[in-house]
Formats: C-alpha cells, sequence, structure tokens
C-alpha cells in the first residue's frame, strides 16, 4: 500500500472512529425507509412526502430488534476570470456560478483569511478571521484580526460579492452516537456517558467598516456539516443528523444563544422507502439568504445519509451508498461490488428548495470525500456520474472479507435524466455497455481523477501507469471512450485550461507502480482522439505531499490569456524515504502556456523546514499543510500559512 493510499484511507475513515469502538463490523451511511426495513429495498429510490408523527414512528421502529442507531460517513476546475476582466483567481469551483467555502477569500482590495488553531509547548493559538487591505504595490496592510468560537473548527468562509458581509462555517469536534446489533447471544457494552453530538456553526460578519469583519450574527445547527455552496446571496447547507428519538426527531438551530427552534418542519420532510441501511439519519437542506434582515432561512430534509453534494446553478444532488462496511480497525473500507448509490435531485430557487426525484447507479464514488462530488455533473437538464465499480479498495481486504467476482470494469459512467411524472431519475446510457463494451481502465485499477467539461469527461486510473481516458458524452444515449492516453504515474486531479489543454496534478510512479514524487502534466487534449503529453514538472522525492491530498480547494490557476500561473502549497521531501529529513514546505509555483505547450516551474515560497529534530513538533502544529491556500491577483501571490498570510511577487 503507497503512502498516498494510506492518507486517503485514514482521512476518510475518521469520522466512523466511534462506531468502532462499540463493533468490529459496524454499517456506515447510507439512509432508510418507513417503519422496519424490508427484506429487500424495492426497486424504487423515490422519496416520499412525511406526514407529522411519520418521522417519530421511523425512528423507534428502527431502534426495535434488530435495529440500529447510526452515524455520519461524511466528512474542479477553477474559477476562471471571466473574459480575463477580474484581476484575480477566486476559490477553484466546481461549477461556474456556484461558490465554494474556502479558507482565503478576496475581493481585490481585501484579504481575508481563516488562520486554525494551533498549540507549540503548551501554548494555543486560538483560531481566528484575518482581514488585511492590499496596498498600491501588492503588498498587505497590517492585519485586522477577530478571534473565532474555540469549540468550533472552523471549515471554511464565503464573501458574497456587494454585501459588505462574510460568512464563516465551522464544526464542533464531536461523535455521532452508534449501536450495533450485536452477534447471538452476545451483550453489547454501551459508554457510561455518550460523547457529544455535531453541532455545525454559521457566523455572519459585517465588513462595512473599511473591510474590518465585526460580528453580527451567530448560528449553531444541531449535526454535521456535509457541504455548503453559495450562489448570488443565497448559502445552501447540507447537514446530517443522528436523531434522539427519546427527545425530538428533528435538529435544532440556535440564532445568537437563543432558545433552539426545530431546523426544519416535519412536513418539509421526506423518507425513502427503497433504503434498507440501518443507519438512522436525517440530511437537511438549508437555504440562508444572507442579504436578508434576520438572515431569512428555508429547510428541507429526507431519512437517511449523504456521502456527498454536488451543486449545478439550478439543483443540488445529494448521493449516498445505500450501506457499506468499515472494519474494526478502522483501516479497511469495504463496498460490495453489487454496491448501489441513490442519488437524489432538488431544484434550488432561491430560498425555495423542492424535491424532483431519485435514481440510483451501479458502484461507489469511491474512498475520499473530497473526490466524491467531482463525479457528479449536469449538463443540459441530464446527470453525468462516474462511480467506481471495480474489485480493488485502498487497501488490501482480510480473507474473510474477499469480495464476490467483480464486474468487468473497474468504473463505470451512468446518465440520468429526470421523469417529471415519476419523480425518478431514469438510467438514459452507460458505459461500458453491450455495445461498446471496453472497460473504462485495466484491470486492477482504481479511479483516481475525473472531470467533466461539458460534452467531454476526463478521467484518470492508475496501478502501474496512468491511462486517461477522454470520453464523447455529446450524444447522451451513446456516450463513448473518444481516446486514451498512457503514461508513468497519475492525476489526482484535473484542470482544463484555454487552448484544448489539460493540466493534471498527482504523483510520479515507477514503471511497476511504486508512487514516487509530486508531478505535474500539461496535456492537449483539442482532439480527443489523440491525446497527448505535452510536458510534465517533477517536485520531491516519494512521501511528498500538495495541499490537494487534503482539500480540492488547495490549488490556485490564474488565467490571462494563454498563462496561467499554478500556485499549489507542498511539502516536499527531499530524501528517497518519505519518512526522512530533510523537507521543505511551502507554495510550488509554475507558469502553463497554453498557446506554446510548456510547463515551466518557478521560484517557489519557502515557508519552513524539517529536519528531523525535537524542533519539527511545533513546525508541524503551526504549518499545518491541510490548512494552507493561496490566491494570486495580476500582482503575485497570497500565501496563507503558519497563521499568516505572506505576499508573493
Amino acid at each position: 500500500m503507497t503512502r498516498h493510499s494510506f492518507l486517503l484511507i485514514r482521512r476518510w475513515a475518521a469520522p466512523c472512529a466511534a462506531v468502532l469502538m462499540l463493533a468490529g463490523l459496524a454499517s456506515c451511511g447510507g439512509g432508510g425507509g418507513a417503519g422496519s426495513p424490508p427484506a429487500a429495498p424495492p426497486a424504487s429510490s423515490a422519496l416520499v412526502a412525511a406526514a407529522p408523527g411519520d418521522l417519530a414512528a421511523y425512528f423507534k421502529a428502527r431502534q426495535g430488534p434488530g435495529g440500529a442507531q447510526g452515524g455520519n460517513a461524511a466528512a474542479a476546475s477553477a474559477a476562471l476570470p471571466p473574459g480575463g476582466t477580474q484581476p484575480w483567481a477566486g476559490t477553484p469551483v466546481q461549477e461556474a456560478g456556484v461558490d465554494e467555502d474556502d479558507r482565503i477569500k478576496t475581493d481585490g482590495a481585501m484579504v481575508y483569511a481563516l488562520h486554525a488553531a494551533y498549540t507549540v509547548d503548551g501554548q494555543t493559538t486560538p483560531a481566528s478571521l484575518s482581514a488585511r487591505r492590499r496596498q498600491a504595490d501588492g503588498s498587505l496592510g497590517a492585519p485586522a484580526t477577530v478571534t473565532l468560537n474555540p469549540g468550533f473548527t472552523p471549515v471554511g468562509m464565503y464573501l458574497p460579492a456587494g454585501l459588505s458581509r462574510l460568512a464563516v462555517l465551522g464544526q464542533r469536534v464531536g461523535h455521532d452516537v452508534w449501536i450495533a446489533q450485536p452477534a447471538p447471544g452476545a451483550q453489547l457494552a454501551l459508554p457510561a456517558v455518550p460523547p457529544p453530538q455535531r453541532k455545525l456553526s454559521l457566523d455572519l460578519f459585517s465588513t462595512a467598516s473599511g473591510g474590518r469583519p465585526q460580528p453580527v450574527t451567530r448560528i449553531e445547527i444541531d449535526g454535521a456539516l456535509v457541504g455548503s455552496r453559495m450562489i448570488g446571496s443565497v448559502l445552501y447547507v447540507v447537514s446530517t443528523w443522528t436523531p434522539d428519538v427519546t427527545l425530538d426527531p428533528l435538529p435544532g438551530i440556535r440564532v445568537d444563544g437563543s432558545v433552539a427552534q426545530p431546523l426544519v418542519d416535519e412536513r418539509d420532510c421526506y423518507l425513502q422507502p427503497a433504503n434498507a441501511s440501518p443507519g438512522l439519519q436525517l440530511t437537511t437542506i438549508t437555504a440562508f439568504d444572507l442579504s436578508a434582515p434576520g438572515i431569512a432561512r428555508r429547510s428541507r430534509c429526507f431519512v437517511g445519509g449523504v456521502e456527498a453534494l454536488y451543486m449545478s446553478a439550478a439543483h443540488v444532488y445529494l448521493a449516498s451508498a445505500r450501506g457499506y462496511w468499515v472494519g474494526g480497525d478502522a483501516w479497511v473500507a469495504v463496498y460490495p461490488h453489487d454496491a448501489r448509490t441513490d442519488i437524489h435531485k432538488f431544484a434550488l430557487q432561491g430560498l425555495q428548495v423542492d424535491y424532483r426525484g431519485s435514481g440510483e447507479v451501479r458502484g461507489h464514488l469511491g474512498w475520499d470525500s473530497q473526490k466524491k462530488p467531482l463525479r457528479m455533473s449536469e449538463h443540459q437538464g441530464d446527470l453525468r456520474v462516474l462511480t467506481f465499480t471495480g474489485e480493488t479498495g485502498w487497501a488490501a481486504l482480510p480473507a474473510a472479507l474477499a469480495l464476490p467476482r467483480p464486474v468487468a470494469s473497474p468504473a463505470t459512467l451512468t446518465v440520468l435524466r429526470e421523469n417529471t411524472a415519476r419523480r425518478e431519475l431514469v438510467p438514459v446510457a452507460t458505459l461500458p455497455n453491450s455495445r461498446r463494451p471496453a472497460a473504462l481502465g485495466h484491470a486492477g485499477e482504481q479511479v483516481y481523477a475525473v472531470h467533466f467539461a461539458g460534452p467531454q469527461a476526463y478521467v484518470v486510473t492508475f496501478r502501474r501507469t496512468d491511462p486517461l481516458y477522454v470520453l464523447d458524452l455529446s450524444d447522451p444515449a451513446d456516450p463513448k471512450t473518444a481516446g486514451e492516453l498512457v503514461m508513468p504515474g497519475y492525476s489526482d486531479y484535473l484542470y482544463p485550461l484555454p487552448g484544448g489543454k489539460l493540466l493534471g496534478v498527482g504523483r510520479d510512479a515507477t514503471p511497476d507502480g511504486r508512487v514516487l514524487g509530486l508531478k505535474l502534466v500539461l496535456m492537449d487534449v483539442a482532439n480527443p482522439a489523440q491525446p497527448r503529453l505535452l510536458a510534465s514538472e517533477l517536485l520531491g522525492e516519494a512521501g511528498s505531499l500538495s495541499a490537494l491530498d487534503f482539500s480540492r480547494h488547495g490549488i490556485n490557476l490564474f488565467i490571462r490569456g494563454a498563462q496561467v500561473q499554478v500556485a499549489l502549497p507542498v511539502r516536499v521531501n527531499e530524501a528517497r524515504s518519505f519518512a526522512a529529513a530533510p523537507a521543505w514546505q511551502g507554495l510550488a509555483r509554475y507558469t502553463a502556456d497554453t498557446a506554446a505547450g510548456t510547463l515551466v516551474a518557478r521560484t517557489p515560497v519557502q515557508a519552513t523546514r524539517f529536519d528531523g529534530s525535537a524542533a519539527d513538533g511545533p513546525r508541524y502544529a503551526r504549518f499545518d499543510l491541510a490548512g494552507e491556500r493561496s490566491v494570486q491577483m495580476d500582482t503575485g501571490a497570497y500565501y496563507l500559512t503558519g497563521g499568516d498570510v505572506v505576499y508573493a511577487p
């Protein structure tokens, strides 16, 4: 197992750790149905409206004999300057016009940054929000800093255009309560004091006073944050809640410390009869209008968990595998070869959130929560989904968990179309199929990167080499593979660039599949039938990391005509063993010339070094690569690192 694979497993498995203290094998994720679970789920995955009392009855029924209480399984293309007129590059987003939370934001005049808490020599520096004005020469003025609530870990923030407001999302560390069904005759020991359930926070600040943030409103919501997006002034927050049926099955919301109110009305909720997972969860979509006085809001919910959300300009799609398993040591994730994933579609218009329909696809969205949204894409009303349908996980499976015979292809593309009369997302086509049986990926490979770009899609699979597949989706009823490019290593993320070019960021590898250092590649995909490798850049030895290993927002692309400036926080191992020193951490920078087809490394910005001494501990605490970000403007880069924002011309 490679070091890269280990990191992904650990990050994915962490939310389920509380489960594993109670059961050797526990179900994680999924959703539910009304009353006791049926022996086999119906074919339809559609939701049905809940009547008063339905939710409480459902959850109480699921706690009967054979029932279980469940917890959370859930934890791009760059935003291109329209017409090249915007003098800065914002957060990488999957869909134009749909903003995503990030740790650093700018409006061109101010640079706002979220700084995580860290402890050095017993002294804790609390999490904070800083604001710094950009000077005429590009440098930054003195920071104005606000200390954030120490009970919550800041996740990301939004800076809605023209509102003089800033919104910060946070998550309180905690665990959902799990009760697993013991073996016949066995007794299940429960902790004397149940761990606290999770809460998420939304802190609103005014930036009207010279850009300096001033607290306005604080909102706390019961549950765990699945994800969020913002369209215009409306912030959409998706959260999951594990209900305590002895009290109230609905999550609560508190505004400025007031008494908790129900986050959602039961009449605005849905049940899902098809999902037979033993997990007990409630998923809520809450829309907040950040421009309205008092922060107007509205919520919808359904019974079931969510692994990933994808949002287009008009719809949100929520996906969840019907059930999967986590090994008792939290190292092994097992999806059965015949796993199914449910996808629920909701229409969005301001605060209005309306259920449209549901569908299912074969396979699952993978193990990495950061990549799951990228495997869905809406185009001309159809939803395209790329699922993992192979036999191989991120680690070797114990013999007792050996899976049945795998399906032919490691990846499957499914095109879904809404049937409004039946409230269904109906499959229009799949790939591979009987007419086009060629597999997406070679035997034993895993899906590493997926990017949809209008009528095309790019897929990277890897085991020993990196096959890049270019998919032609122009006819949704007949998707096909247009071309394939094989090269060493693999790409974790793909970014279409002007002039028919494609940037890949991932790892180099030896011919036998041993993973090496970081690798950036520039490819020509203007002719989908003949993709070509134009240039590549290597950085560091095995064990080197980038911010993309922790967040899909870890990269920043500033596009001006044919010139693309790439900024990527990295931790570069200079030795051949990933566990050995020395190493340096900083902002790697590159220039991709899409006209000339070149990719050139620029001088990096070094933030700190690691030498293997005892001093490395405090350095790792302060310079947490997972939280490092950057934004770029016409004068240079602004690099969030070590509790500060560094300007690099």
